[in-house]
C-alpha cells in the first residue's frame, strides 16, 4: 500500500552515463557562457533590488524582520540570504553565488523531469531555453528579472522550491520512497513561506501527483507528505509568528494592492477584450508558422533518408530570421495559458481512457503547474518583466510539446516527426537568439561600476547617481539616512541603516503599511539625511511622490528639512535633492 502504482522496488535504471554526460555539459557550458557574458550586470541601481540586499544585510547585524523591519512576504528568503551574510560576510557575489547555485538546479531538476516525460532532446532544449531566455535576460528597462539578482528572492526561490517538491514526488511516484513523499512535502512546506503564486502552482502540481495515492487511500504516503510540509510552517510559527509565516496572504487575499493599475495590466485585466484577442491573433500567427512543418512531416511520410528533415529544418530557420524582425518575441508567448490548457484538457483525457503511466501523470503536473502560475499574467503573457519565472515553466512546457510530443505523435500515425522536429527546433532557436540579442542591447547601456569589491556590480548611466549619492552619505557621518521612495540600495553600498523600518515609499506599501505609520515612524526617529530620489508612479496610476501618494510624509519632510545639496550625473534625466534637518 505504501508503493507507489506502478513503482517496482527498484528505481527505473538511469540512462547510461555517456547519454547524459553530453547533454549535462551542453546545459553547464550554456550555463557559463551566458553568466560570462552578463556579469554583474544583473541588478538594478535604484529599483527592488536594493531591497534584496539591505535586508538580509540588517537580519545579519541583528535587527528582526516584521518588527524592525516592515516585510510584507513570506520569512524564508531574507532569513536565508541574512544566514549566508552571518556566514560569508555581506556582498552581493555572495548571494550571486547562492543563486547559480539555484538556478543550475533548478535547471537540473527541470531537465530531470522533462526528460522523464519528453525523453532527452526535449529535456536539453528545455534546459537551453530556460538558460538563454529565462536565467539571465533583461527586456526592459530595469533589472532585476532574471535568476540572479532577482527583483524578489522569494519568487525565484518559491519557483525553485515549487519543482523540487515535483522532482521529489515524481520520484516517489517512480520508486515509491517514503523518504521522497516527505521531501516533496518540506519543499513545498518551504515555498508556502515564499510567495503566493509559486505556492499555489506547487499545490496544483504536487495534487496531480498525488492523485493516484489519494484514489488507492495510501495514506502513508500521503501522511508523509503532510506532515512533511506543514513542518516548516509550523517551525516559523514558532520563530517569527503566525503574522511573519503567513507573508502576503493577507494582503492578496483582500485584493487592495491587486487592485493597483500595475497589477491589474499586467495581469492583462486593463482590456481583457483586446488581451484576448491579442492572444488569439497570436496562436493563429503560431499556427500559421507551424501549419507547413506539419504538412511537411505528412506528405514525407513515404520517404527515407535524413536529408528532407535537414533541407526543411533550415528552410524553417532562414524563413524565421527573413520574418523575425516582424515579429515581437517577448510577447510571441501570449498563447501560452492556451496551450497549457489544452495539453491539459488532452493529458487528462488521455489518463481518463486508461493511460495511467507515470509520465502522462507527471506531464500533466508540470501543465497544472505552468498553468497556474501563469495567473498573474493570464492575459498578458510575456517573456518580460515577471515572465522570467511565471512564464518559463509554460514556455518549457510549450517546447516540449514541439520537440517532443508532437513529433512522437506524428511518428505513431507514421508520418515523419522528424521534418517537423528539425522545423520547431529552428524556430526555438531563433526565438532564443532574438532574445539574447535583446539582452545584449540593454547590456551595452551598462557602462556605470556601482559599489566596490564583493559589492560590484554593471549598471545603466543612473548608476553614477548612485554612486555620487553613497560617496555623499559617507562624506555626511550620518548614521541613519532616509532615501525614498525607493532606492536602498544606498543605504546599503554606504552601510548607513534607515531609520525606520520601512525602506521603501511605494504605492503598494502604502496600502500595506499607511502613509500616517510612515510619518509617525519618522517623527519617532527622524533621520540625519533624506535623499530624495525622482520616482515615476505612473504605472501605478500615481503622481509623484508627494503628490499622488506619500503626502503626509513628504508634507513632514519639506516641514522639517531644508535642501543642502543635488546629486545628478550626465545623461541622466535624474536629480537627487540631498536634505538635512533645518535646526
Amino acid at each position: 500500500m505504501g508503493r507507489a502504482e506502478g513503482a517496482s522496488p527498484r528505481a527505473t535504471p538511469a540512462p547510461a552515463r555517456a547519454a547524459i554526460l553530453g547533454p549535462s555539459l551542453l546545459l553547464a557550458a550554456t550555463g557559463a557562457a551566458v553568466l560570462a557574458w552578463t556579469w554583474r550586470a544583473w541588478p538594478d541601481p535604484l529599483i527592488d533590488f536594493g531591497r534584496e540586499l539591505y535586508v538580509p544585510w540588517r537580519l545579519a547585524e541583528g535587527d528582526s524582520l516584521f518588527d524592525e523591519i516592515a516585510w510584507f512576504n513570506g520569512p524564508l528568503s531574507p532569513h536565508w540570504n541574512a544566514l549566508l551574510f552571518r556566514l560569508f560576510g555581506p556582498g552581493f557575489s555572495v548571494l550571486v553565488w547562492s543563486n547559480v547555485l539555484i538556478l543550475a538546479a533548478t535547471v537540473a531538476m527541470v531537465y530531470a523531469l522533462l526528460l522523464g516525460v519528453a525523453g532527452r532532446l526535449a529535456a536539453t532544449v528545455g534546459g537551453m531555453v530556460f538558460l538563454l531566455v529565462f536565467a539571465c535576460g533583461q527586456y526592459v528597462g530595469v533589472g532585476n528579472y532574471n535568476w540572479i539578482a532577482p527583483y524578489s528572492h522569494e519568487l525565484t526561490h518559491g519557483v525553485a522550491l515549487a519543482v523540487a517538491a515535483l522532482a521529489a514526488l515524481d520520484r516517489w511516484g517512480r520508486t515509491g520512497s517514503m523518504v521522497a513523499a516527505g521531501l516533496g512535502g518540506s519543499a513545498l512546506g518551504l515555498c508556502f513561506l515564499t510567495k503566493v503564486e509559486p505556492f499555489v502552482a506547487g499545490a496544483a502540481g504536487c495534487a496531480v501527483l498525488l492523485a493516484p495515492a489519494l484514489a488507492r487511500r495510501d495514506l502513508r504516503a500521503v501522511g508523509a507528505f503532510f506532515v512533511a510540509a506543514l513542518a516548516p510552517t509550523a517551525g516559523s510559527a514558532l520563530l517569527v509568528g503566525w503574522r511573519g509565516t503567513v507573508g502576503a496572504w493577507p494582503s492578496v487575499l483582500a485584493g487592495e494592492v491587486t487592485r493597483l493599475p500595475f497589477y491589474i495590466g499586467g495581469a492583462g485585466l486593463d482590456d481583457p477584450g483586446l488581451r484576448i484577442a491579442e492572444a488569439l491573433a497570436w496562436s493563429a500567427m503560431w499556427a500559421v508558422v507551424l501549419a507547413p512543418p506539419l504538412g511537411a512531416a505528412w506528405l514525407a511520410r513515404e520517404t527515407r533518408g535524413p536529408w528532407i528533415p535537414l533541407v526543411a529544418g533550415a528552410s524553417m530557420l532562414v524563413a524565421m530570421l527573413l520574418v523575425g524582425d516582424s515579429f515581437a518575441w517577448r510577447e510571441a508567448v501570449r498563447p501560452l495559458a492556451l496551450v497549457a490548457l489544452v495539453a491539459g484538457v488532452v493529458l487528462s483525457i488521455s489518463i481518463a481512457r486508461g493511460e495511467r503511466s507515470r509520465r502522462s501523470l507527471t506531464a500533466l503536473a508540470l501543465t497544472a503547474f505552468a498553468l497556474a502560475l501563469l495567473a498573474k499574467m493570464l492575459l498578458n503573457v510575456r517573456t518580460a518583466h515577471y515572465g522570467f519565472a511565471l512564464a518559463m515553466p509554460a514556455t518549457l512546457v510549450a517546447s516540449t510539446l514541439l520537440v517532443g510530443w508532437l513529433p512522437a505523435w506524428l511518428d505513431r500515425r507514421r508520418a515523419r516527426g522528424d521534418v517537423f522536429l528539425a522545423c520547431a527546433l529552428a524556430v526555438l532557436a531563433v526565438f532564443a537568439g532574438r532574445h539574447v540579442e535583446a539582452t545584449g542591447a540593454w547590456l551595452t547601456r551598462k557602462s556605470e561600476v556601482v559599489g566596490e569589491g564583493r559589492d560590484a556590480f554593471r549598471a545603466d548611466a543612473r548608476g553614477a547617481l548612485v554612486r555620487g549619492a553613497v560617496a555623499r552619505v559617507r562624506a555626511s557621518g550620518a548614521a541613519a539616512v532616509a532615501v525614498l521612495p525607493e532606492g536602498v540600495m544606498i543605504n546599503y553600498l554606504a552601510r548607513t541603516p534607515a531609520p525606520t523600518p520601512f525602506v521603501t515609499f511605494i504605492p503598494p506599501e502604502e496600502i500595506l503599511f499607511g502613509d500616517e505609520a510612515w510619518t509617525a515612524a519618522f517623527r519617532d526617529s527622524p533621520p540625519e539625511l533624506v535623499i530624495w530620489v525622482p520616482r515615476d508612479a505612473s504605472e501605478y496610476g500615481a503622481a509623484p511622490f508627494g503628490v499622488g501618494f506619500g503626502r503626509s510624509l513628504a508634507a513632514w519632510i519639506e516641514a522639517e528639512y531644508a535642501d543642502v545639496d543635488e546629486i545628478s550625473a550626465p545623461g541622466v534625466g535624474l536629480t537627487l535633492r540631498v536634505l538635512a534637518p533645518r535646526s
